[in-house]
């Protein structure tokens, strides 16, 4: 399903995306929404919406994490409908991925789509790592886990994601609270592999700067009373190799109030080999957020922070396809309201680099 000047419309009889193909630029803005190009038009805006890579999207919920049926495309007339030029699709950090999807699942899901890549480990490096106390690394754990990256990175996936160090539970389902401290001697060892074979570590963290209380306000699922801080254990993570791209997944949605633009900017000075995916929804509030409140411009701030560090940010959604379409909504949006000279490098360059993408 896609969503059309806020209206929920069948994909499949939207005749601008009857035909999926592959990667061309014109074939894919034919696809974008009507109300976008007719909005430009209303305002005279004669370019073209520049096109997104989204690093980060989720395959659609099932209800045992399999991905028997998987449509890749109908999952390409969805991105099609926001300007999405190619998507990596990752498994989620969730008990319900880790049963049933594979690998192999996973490479053959996206297989014969050139606009589609893969990330892997939410649903086989995660499950271990939240098993394993950071103490009680035992070699047969680390023989494991190191087996298992390596496995991955021959697969050819884009990215080792999405690992967890502090995911809130929401309360749904079986949305899992999950905590795992980013100097553990799993993602260190995960470091070493990343470097090597030249490939990100997608990584899913709410700012803990000091020792806290748990938002009142996020006490939907069972999280616990209080919280570890994380941001000095990151940095050790980041330093421990050099070489290994961190990316630190959902900038601009921030559910301890702590990940500010002040946090994020003094740890990009500090560590050239941290990245980060901006994802935007209405769950962004607050300072944390890009946009400024009741409006469609970006926070001077942001724009600052984006400028100082033009080639650190990517758009990753974080969009579940298949389910309401707001966080491709909020990537255009953003990606839209970008000033000129940062508009390709954040839509798409620096994805293009940082996950080494084939958009030939």
């Amino acid at each position: 399903m896609g969503r059309l000047s806020g209206q929920r419309v069948p994909l499949d009889r939207d005749p601008l995306t009857s035909r999926v193909k592959r990667l061309s630029r014109r074939e894919v803005l034919a696809g974008l929404g009507l109300s976008l190009l007719c909005a430009q038009r209303r305002s005279g805006a004669a370019t073209e919406p520049v096109l997104i890579i989204d690093s980060h999207v989720h395959f659609p919920r099932a209800p045992g994490g399999e991905l028997d049926g998987f449509d890749a495309a109908a999952a390409l007339r969805e991105l099609d409908h926001f300007g999405i030029a190619k998507a990596i699709l990752s498994p989620p950090p969730h008990p319900r991925s880790t049963r049933r999807v594979h690998l192999a699942d996973l490479r053959a899901a996206v297989r014969r789509e050139a606009r589609l890549a893969f990330a892997a480990g939410g649903e086989s490096l995660n499950p271990i790592l939240q098993a394993t106390p950071a103490a009680s690394v035992s070699t047969h754990v680390l023989r494991e886990f190191t087996a298992i990256a390596e496995e991955i990175a021959a697969a050819g996936a884009a990215s080792f994601g999405e690992l967890a160090a502090e995911h809130f539970s929401s309360g749904r389902g079986r949305h899992p609270y999950e905590s795992s401290p980013p100097d553990h001697p799993l993602l260190l060892a995960l470091a070493d592999i990343a470097a090597r074979r030249g490939m990100p570590i997608d990584l899913h963290m709410e700012a803990v700067p000091q020792d806290m209380a748990f938002p009142p306000e996020r006490r939907q699922g069972p999280n616990p009373d209080r919280l570890t801080a994380n941001i000095a254990r990151l940095e050790r993570l980041l330093d421990h190799n050099r070489e290994a791209r961190i990316v630190w997944l959902h900038a601009g949605w921030d559910l301890t109030g702590e990940r500010t633009v002040a946090l994020m900017r003094g740890l990009l000075e500090r560590h050239a080999n941290l990245a980060m995916s901006i994802k935007y929804d209405r769950g962004g509030v607050g300072q944390s957020a890009p946009f400024l409140p009741r409006g469609g411009e970006l926070r001077p701030g942001w724009i600052a922070m984006l400028r100082e560090y033009p080639d650190r940010f990517m758009i990753g959604s974080d969009q579940f396809l298949g389910d309401d379409t707001e966080r491709l909504e909020g990537a255009r949006r953003l990606v839209d309201a970008l000033p000129p000279d940062l508009k390709l490098r954040i839509a798409s360059d620096n994805a293009k680099r940082i996950y080494r993408l084939d958009t030939g």
